[in-house]
């Protein structure tokens, strides 16, 4: 292999990395306690918010309710 192979390689590694990590890495859960209701996206449930009127990052879609929320 020569350098630029090598070069590019170590960055696909990185950058595939990175992407996990952005998406998989450590998130903070929310408190119920502190809010009233909880809603999230459909297709992405991991993106919440105690807004009922915030749109999710990703898709742009509502956030809805969350039904399986203990009060």
């Amino acid at each position: 292999m020569d350098s630029m192979q090598i070069i590019v390689t170590i960055s696909g590694v990185a950058l595939i990395g990175l992407t996990l990590w952005f998406f998989f890495g450590k998130r903070s859960e929310p408190s119920l306690k502190d809010a009233d209701e909880l809603y999230s996206c459909p297709m992405h449930p991991w993106i919440t918010s105690n807004d009922p009127t915030t749109d999710c990052s990703i898709c742009g879609m509502k956030l809805v309710r969350n039904i399986n929320e203990h009060k």
